[in-house]
């Protein structure tokens, strides 16, 4: 039997037929203002800042079928920080679906791709070989990786030089580059934030024994601390810092009652800001 062969115009058509993700969350990126091929975005944030939730809800939005609301989309997860809970985003997935009926779930987690990695080394092996997988599924749209800063204490502790340091770094954002230009896909990535809630003159210490031209932006109660490439900020399009604040729901019949409560800013480009709560049922969205 002859093999099947494919023109360099078939391979185009096919792979230009990826699902938009125009609408991916418009709570989120703004009304028609969602990722557009080859877009890399970032979420900025603290422990606790429901990053990863927001991750699972993106993959719903893209694994769901479109009479639920979904974009019928492919997606790749990357899992560096092993937070990725599937039992979670079945709950989602079926919060969105209103059935448990496990057949309908399956069909959508058949969308869905996830790869685990424990150094930065295994990271830039893992990423090449999804190659084949981007290049063969015109379904796949998006592309997460939670998280990119997963390994970065340990690669500075095993090498003196920056040089060194930020190598696999770079490696990775060679990768994602070309995965971005090549396939048109979407890249989501989370960056760990270096530090907590700490007093002024421990930040000012741990600021000293990164590179020192560290850049600082404070965001609500978050400050974002940019302290990976050079490459891997040329490649971010869009930053989103994450928060979380405690509040008073005064929706409640009882009042005074405490509510936390989440927030996404962009600061690139900035001017942008959504809050959100996070249910059993997912995330939903304030003022939406």
């Amino acid at each position: 039997m002859a093999a099947s062969r494919e023109s360099g115009a078939q391979l185009l058509a096919r792979l230009g037929s990826r699902p938009s993700l125009i609408q991916l969350e418009t709570s989120l990126f703004r009304a028609d203002a969602g990722p557009k091929s080859g877009d890399a975005i970032e979420f900025y944030g603290p422990e606790g800042t429901a990053k990863t939730e927001m991750l699972l809800h993106l993959t719903a939005r893209c694994i769901l079928p479109t009479s639920q609301g979904g974009l019928e989309a492919g997606v790749v997860f990357v899992d560096t920080d092993y937070h990725f809970d599937i039992l979670r985003l079945v709950t989602v997935l079926e919060g969105r679906l209103e059935t448990t009926d496990e057949d309908r779930v399956k069909q959508c987690l058949r969308r869905l791709y996830i790869v685990r990695c424990n150094s930065s080394e295994q990271l830039v092996i893992t990423l090449h070989s999804l190659e084949h997988i981007i290049a063969s599924s015109s379904e796949v749209s998006l592309l997460i990786v939670d998280s990119i800063s997963a390994f970065y204490w340990l690669d500075r502790s095993t090498d003196d030089s920056i040089s060194g340091q930020e190598l696999n770094q770079r490696r990775c954002v060679d990768i994602l580059s070309r995965y971005l230009s090549d396939y048109g896909i979407v890249l989501i990535a989370t960056k760990q934030a270096l530090f907590g809630h700490k007093s002024r003159k421990s930040q000012k210490e741990d600021s000293t024994s990164l590179s020192p031209k560290v850049e600082k932006t404070k965001v609500e109660n978050v400050e974002h601390y940019e302290y990976m490439s050079h490459a891997w900020q040329n490649l971010i399009k869009y930053r989103y810092v994450f928060s979380r604040a405690v509040k008073q729901d005064i929706s409640t019949e009882q009042g005074g009652k405490e509510m936390t409560t989440f927030s996404a800013t962009t600061i690139k480009p900035g001017g942008h800001k959504c809050e959100f709560t996070v249910t059993e049922r997912g995330i939903s969205f304030m003022g939406s």
